[in-house]
């Protein structure tokens, strides 16, 4: 017949002895009394030590004590005319508080409410909880109204986290690459470096195997990551990444476009231009994704008079938008 093993539940119950005299400690550190609390009062208040005998107690107390500040529990052990006393020293078990300036929590709130509608936009809003949490908040007041029509909305965190995983194990990654939406997807091969944003684009940064040279791809156009069982064979350069895509993009399309916007609105795209003595803005060597992106944010109110391409492109990006709201 086989016998029962008690010792499991034994375990168990130290473990609630040593999460209930934690609680207990740092309960009394935060009660803006006393922090001391002596032998007697836990022995009578925290459960797992009132149905023990003086001996029992005496060294279970002791045991737990000395647990406790082997993981690192500051808990200060004096004595007294009313015997022994413990008290958390709450200075060293805290945290120091996360202070940010105005313009710091702005921007911080920005990022975490800058998509509310998928994509990347559920880690940085839950990191703008977290922050939100403790203390800092949000003043937009007077703040410039920004287009929330980007990457962070827009791509999906397995692409984040495939890429990410790949950097960390240094592994070879092959993917599929469609360089505008008119043209049919290319499979590429990599050796990755991480990811960069700039201006609310993300960018996959790497080694090109194919074309033998680093190249930068717009995340948002890749698709179908896979990670080989092959290392990479190159290692991350010296370089900046931000600089190393800063670079490539400069050597990206540039345009010029004339623009309608109505008085007070799109300030984003009334900064990058020239207003023109017949109301319109005119934009000169303007990135052509960008351009295309931030109108489609500021639509219908902004109008893209020319170039016709452009204009396209913007209304397929909006009936783009509005299918994938439709199938969510």
């Amino acid at each position: 017949m086989a016998t029962h093993n008690p010792a499991p539940k034994r375990h168990d119950e130290a473990v609630e002895r040593l999460t209930n005299l934690s609680f207990a400690l740092q309960g009394a550190a935060n009660s803006g009394g006393s922090p001391d609390r002596t032998a007697s009062w836990i022995r009578r208040h925290v459960a797992g030590y009132g149905d023990k005998s003086d001996e029992a107690f005496a060294k279970s107390l002791a045991r737990d004590i000395a647990t406790l500040q082997r993981a690192g529990v500051p808990i200060v052990h004096s004595g007294s005319e009313d015997g022994a006393r413990y008290r958390l020293d709450s200075s060293s078990y805290q945290l120091p508080p996360v202070e940010f300036s105005p313009e710091e929590a702005m921007v911080l709130g920005i990022a975490g409410g800058v998509g509310t509608t998928g994509g990347l936009s559920d880690f940085s809003l839950s990191g703008w909880t977290k922050i939100a949490a403790s203390g800092a908040s949000r003043n937009l007041a007077g703040a410039p109204v920004y287009t929330a029509v980007n990457d962070i909305t827009r791509l999906a965190p397995e692409i984040i986290t495939a890429v990410l995983a790949a950097v960390r194990n240094q592994l070879r990654i092959t993917f599929s690459y469609r360089a505008n939406p008119a043209t049919e997807p290319v499979r590429r091969v990599m050796d990755p470096w991480g990811v960069v944003n700039r201006d609310s684009r993300i960018y996959l940064v790497g080694f090109d195997v194919d074309r033998n040279e680093p190249r930068v791809f717009r995340a948002l156009r890749v698709s179908d990551i896979k990670r080989s069982h092959d290392p990479a064979e190159h290692p991350n350069p010296t370089e900046d990444l931000q600089v190393l895509v800063e670079r490539a993009l400069q050597r990206g399309k540039k345009i010029d476009a004339r623009l309608v916007i109505p008085e007070g609105q799109a300030r984003e795209l009334l900064d990058a231009g020239e207003q023109q003595p017949d109301g319109t803005v005119l934009l000169h060597k303007v990135d052509k994704d960008w351009l295309v992106r931030t109108a489609a944010g500021y639509a219908p109110e902004v109008q893209v008079l020319e170039p016709a391409g452009i204009r396209q492109e913007v209304i397929s990006l909006l009936r783009k938008a509005s299918q994938s709201q439709e199938e969510g």
